[in-house]
Formats: C-alpha cells, structure tokens, sequence
C-alpha cells in the first residue's frame, strides 16, 4: 500500500509567521515594563491583612482575597486639601509647601511600616494637579502607592477586621 504525500510547506510558514508575531509581542511587553517600571502599581481598595503597627508579633489575620502582603491606607485627595483615613485628618495642599508640614510626617510614619501598610489615594473630581505631585513624593519615600477614581459625593468608610 502506497501511503500519500502530503506537502507541508504552506502550512509551517503560516506557523513560522505566527511564532514571529508572538516573539514580537513579547519583545514590545518586555520593553515597556523595562522603560517604565514604575508602571506597575497596586491598586486593591479591600483590607486583607491588619496588622498593628506596635505590635511585634504581627498577627496574622486571613484575608478573604487581596494584597495578602500590606493593608491599605486611604487618602481622600481633593483638589486644594487630602483627608487621612480613618483618623480623618485633614491637610489643605498650601499647607505642603511648607517642610516639616503634616503629610510629611505621616510619610515618615508610613515609612517606618512600609512593608505591611501602603497607601491608596482616592481620587476626587479635579485632582488630578495635586494627586501627581502626592505620588511622586510618595513613591520618591520608596511607599507603594495604588489610587481609586472616587465619586464627589460618595462617602468614605473604612472599617478593618477580621474575616
């Protein structure tokens, strides 16, 4: 029995030409995340896991789902004044041009507990100026940073717990 024969060819430059195309689109991908690292952001707007800042034992409390690494700390960021949750503390954005001033030092407090806390910036309507100018400073302080597009008039309530 003669067996038929069966040319090939057309088919494997369509699947050379396909394995081009995918090498390409990894190649682009790998370069933009290598040109901008900072690209890549958190950005989870539920607690996981709570931890308090002086306590050494540092109990874990399971979370349902989310950055199971860091909990999050809220800043309501407004066009002339951000509000620090859930103390709602609020600082006015001329009130930043002074050093010293209060953001800084909830930066350095931040800073000290970076490895399990960051911190997400709600972002109002007609923020955009200043919340570009609050992540760059917190990112130039080595904090992870995430931010939420927020409605004008929806509230703000953050409550932490266990599952």
């Amino acid at each position: 029995m003669k067996s038929a024969d069966v040319d090939t060819s057309g088919f494997q430059n369509i699947v050379l030409m396909l394995i081009g195309v995918l090498v390409i689109m990894l190649v682009s991908n790998v370069l933009t995340i290598i040109s901008n690292p900072e690209n890549i952001k958190i950005g989870a707007l539920v607690t996981g896991t709570v931890y308090d800042e002086e306590d050494t034992d540092k109990q874990f409390i399971p979370p349902k789902f989310q950055n199971m690494r860091q909990d999050p700390i809220y800043v309501d960021v407004e066009a002339d004044k951000l509000t620090i949750y859930p103390e709602k503390r609020e600082i006015a954005a001329r009130d930043l041009m002074f050093e010293g001033n209060d953001f800084e030092k909830f930066l350095s407090d931040v800073e000290k507990v970076k490895s399990v806390r960051y911190i997400v910036l709600l972002l109002r309507p007609g923020s955009a100026v200043f919340q570009r100018k609050l992540r760059q400073v917190i990112r130039d302080r080595g904090i992870d940073v995430g931010f939420e597009p927020w409605e004008a008039d929806r509230q703000i309530i953050v409550g932490y717990g266990g599952a």
